[in-house]
């Protein structure tokens, strides 16, 4: 039992008991509190009642089927931003894409393997968590914002009371001239600042900080002082201990005098940690948590902005779709451990092979789409050609009777002067179609429904 489970509620919606029984003991073994639903109607009162931290929706149901629970789902206040998993025995590309258009976060295609759907449970919800938490930060750093307009509102010598107030904030605080000269220097963490506090008074912020840091704080200094509003700026800058740390200053008007002596009070909090969790958040938004390649969505999004690039320019754009061969029969017999070493080794031998500009994604499974920028059929089908004999040379670590890997592809091409693929979806279709071709060849091969012309 995970501690991520621990106390998480997951709603079970399928009109077919033996799959809401299968889905209950598989998660209720891993630590979940589930509850079930076989009608869209009962799973909309019960996501109201319990508040569930996931739902695992099933798409073909009586009345109302899961396209539209999980639409009604997204409209509702307090049950938007439960993540939807789709469990679905439809596997066409228009079936998901409908999927995701309804706003599901995820697709598994029945018969489901139970390591597969734990494994993206806890995906799913640890990007929950982290987006919480961010969220909670956020709400943090306005709070404390609204306490410190408040308590400048309060303050009869300002001045004074101010100075000691900032004095007790946490990391840094500075006071400006107009023109961003360090008049005094606050410090609780001396090791956050560029420089010793007394070799920074009466220097220019220019003078001290990166010229791009420099001007950014004195803009924000000169807004301040023009708006009488608080700016807010981001900045990244090296410390006397030589490391890099993002900061969020906030820029405040202590005196405004007419004769231009004018004094603004700069706070300035550490928030490397709030920018590590927020690049965390969106690393799991856009890779798949076993292999690291591109996950699907995050796969196509980039895949249609190539193809509108080739279309707009009129290159070729090829996209190849491979499937490991028997791979649920060798998941049986070394166990699915190995088998996922397996598809981790195959992950990175295609980025060996492949050119920086190609991209990698895990389609779903054992099947992974490769898309190639500017290659003809010809140039994919001697790429695909060398990804196959480059994979037969994978061996399982300590399964020496083991065989190799072998893999089916398909091929699909893009041109310019062709009317045969005018848009993605017609590229995955003509894809996909090849590799049944291959798998219907006797796999190990690759197949293509287009003919290369020189």
């Amino acid at each position: 039992m995970s501690e991520e489970a621990t106390n998480r509620k997951i709603l079970v919606v399928d009109d077919a008991p033996e799959n809401t029984r299968l889905l209950s003991r598989i998660l209720t073994g891993s630590g979940y509190e589930v509850h079930t639903a076989e009608r869209g109607e009962d799973a909309l009162r019960l996501a109201q009642e319990i508040k569930p931290d996931l739902v695992l929706l099933d798409i073909n149901m009586p009345e109302m089927d899961g396209y539209e629970v999980c639409v009604q789902l997204k409209s509702g206040e307090q049950t938007r931003d439960i993540p939807v998993i789709f469990i679905s025995a439809l596997d066409d590309t228009e079936d998901k894409v409908k999927a995701f258009r309804a706003g599901g976060v995820d697709y598994i295609p029945k018969p489901f393997q139970m390591e597969e759907v734990l494994a993206r449970v806890e995906t799913h919800l640890a990007l929950q968590r982290l987006q919480r938490n961010l969220q909670s930060a956020n709400r943090e750093l306005e709070a404390r914002l609204i306490d410190l307009s408040q308590s400048q509102e309060q303050l009869r010598d300002r001045e004074s009371k101010l100075r000691a107030f900032v004095a007790a904030l946490p990391n840094l605080s500075f006071i400006y001239d107009q023109d961003g000269r360090y008049l005094e220097v606050m410090a609780n963490e001396t090791s956050l600042l560029c420089a010793r506090p007394e070799d920074l008074l009466g220097r220019r912020i220019r003078d001290v900080l990166p010229a791009d840091v420099g001007k950014t704080l004195e803009d924000a200094i000169h807004r301040a002082i023009e708006t009488g509003k608080v700016q807010v700026i981001e900045y990244k800058i090296p410390t006397m201990t030589g490391e890099q740390h993002w900061f969020e200053g906030r820029v405040a008007v202590m005196e405004k005098n007419d004769d231009g002596n004018s004094k603004v009070i700069f706070t300035a909090t550490q928030i490397s940690q709030r920018v590590a969790l927020f690049e965390e958040v969106q690393r799991l938004a856009m890779q798949d948590p076993l292999t690291d390649c591109f996950n699907r969505r995050h796969f196509f999004e980039l895949a249609e902005q190539e193809f509108q690039r080739a279309v707009r320019y009129r290159h070729s754009l090829s996209l190849i779709m491979l499937d490991v061969d028997h791979f649920k029969k060798f998941n049986d017999t070394y166990g699915h451990q190995t088998g996922d070493k397996v598809l981790c080794d195959l992950v990175d031998t295609c980025r060996g092979s492949l050119r920086s500009i190609d991209l990698l994604g895990r389609y779903g499974g054992e099947e992974f789409a490769l898309l190639l920028p500017e290659t003809h059929l010809e140039g994919a089908l001697k790429t695909a050609g060398r990804l196959r004999q480059e994979l037969m040379k994978i061996r399982v670590s300590g399964q020496e009777a083991a065989p190799s890997v072998t893999v089916s592809l398909g091929v699909a091409c893009y041109e310019p002067k062709s009317n045969e693929v005018a848009t993605l979806d017609e590229l995955v279709r003509l894809a996909d179609e090849s590799l049944y071709d291959a798998k219907s060849a006797g796999r190990n091969c690759v197949k293509s429904r287009q003919k290369a012309t020189s």
